[in-house]
């Protein structure tokens, strides 16, 4: 099939917003609005793909934005994103960008694949300010709305590889303890409903057994691959939404984290062992369910346990692609009968607790 790959013309913004927004998750086009300059696609005399972008000037640099990378669903898999980045990103550098920067979803291996080979690497928001100062930096994240991107990873390229690996997001014990920190800052709405003043340390100790237990029960699961390295990452994309939820609710969304491989492959074996991490977590956090409802043990530890693991349950069943890497679609993935045995078991735990 003959695919011309060419700049977008101003008549054709609406049809390729449009075509965006079939190719995205329901949370993701809440933050699309119609594009100003893109390259786009064209096969059989209409829009199948396309590569959005603009300029953003932070502490006296430009920045290079790549807002949307999309392909028509129908048009997977020949290579039309692969094409739109071979035109969109040296027709960036030729602006004179002093570095690329881009932010994409967790578990979207398609697209880490293409900027990865285009030299970009998850970034580390700290390494960013340091360059660009506290205020730049935030500046730069409200700009390309990073601040509400929930589940997703900031990537950046300098036009000098070897100093764009400086800027490398790193996981390991640094992010875990991220992780349970700010899970635990998210539930300070319900921590502070706990009346008896007294129970309050037995709240947070059981609410960080259960964060903490997710990530070891996740770390359990990548043992069953022994040919790939993990590493846990605290994804820092939609920092403003998870406060604003937690205040204006009184409840919580919480904050996603996750093991990942370091590479990635589209095979079955790979799905297999990513469904085999979430479905460690997941099976952990009915474990706790279970404990709570069926047996004679009855501590207000537990019981401050099984009150998270209900919520957390809910959120593994939601088929919406910013949580793909909770759960729901990874094993969506590999095994539809495993993953409708896990939701049901959730959904029936959470409404009988």
């Amino acid at each position: 099939m003959n695919i011309t790959i060419r700049q977008m013309k101003a008549s054709e913004a609406g049809e390729a917003k449009k075509l965006a927004r079939k190719s995205f998750g329901l949370i993701e086009v809440l933050f699309m609005p119609k594009p100003k300059d893109a390259f786009v696609a064209i096969a059989e005399d209409k829009i199948v793909g396309g590569f959005v972008y603009k300029f953003e000037n932070c502490s006296g640099k430009k920045y290079g934005f790549v807002s949307f990378l999309f392909t028509d669903p129908s048009f997977h898999g020949q290579g039309i994103g692969k094409k739109l980045m071979e035109e969109g990103i040296p027709f960036m550098w030729k602006q004179g960008c002093d570095a690329l920067v881009t932010y994409v979803r967790d578990d979207n291996v398609a697209s880490w694949i293409l900027f990865e080979r285009k030299g970009f690497v998850k970034a580390s928001l700290p390494k960013i300010a340091g360059d660009t100062g506290f205020f730049g930096a935030l500046k730069l994240c409200f700009n390309t709305a990073y601040v509400g991107a929930v589940g997703h990873e900031f990537y950046i390229a300098k036009p000098d590889n070897n100093s764009t690996s400086l800027y490398k997001k790193e996981g390991g014990p640094g992010q875990i303890a991220a992780y349970v920190i700010m899970s635990l800052l998210m539930m300070i709405p319900i921590i502070s409903r706990v009346g008896d003043i007294s129970q309050l340390s037995i709240a947070v100790a059981a609410f960080g057994f259960v964060f903490l237990g997710c990530v070891l029960a996740g770390y359990l699961g990548t043992l069953f691959s022994k040919k790939r390295l993990w590493q846990f990452r605290l994804t820092s994309g939609g920092a403003f939404v998870y406060p604003a939820i937690s205040i204006a609710t009184g409840g919580f969304l919480p904050w996603i984290g996750s093991w990942y491989p370091s590479h990635y492959e589209n095979t079955l074996p790979f799905k297999r062992d990513m469904a085999i991490n979430a479905i460690a977590v997941w099976v952990f956090l009915l474990s706790i369910m279970v404990v709570r409802l069926f047996t004679d043990i009855d501590s207000l530890f537990l019981r401050f346990a099984a009150n998270l693991c209900a919520p957390l349950l809910i959120i593994r069943c939601l088929p919406i692609s910013v949580f793909d890497s909770l759960g729901f679609g990874r094993v969506y993935k590999w095994n539809k009968v495993v993953l409708v045995t896990l939701v049901g078991a959730s959904i029936y735990l959470s409404y009988i607790a």
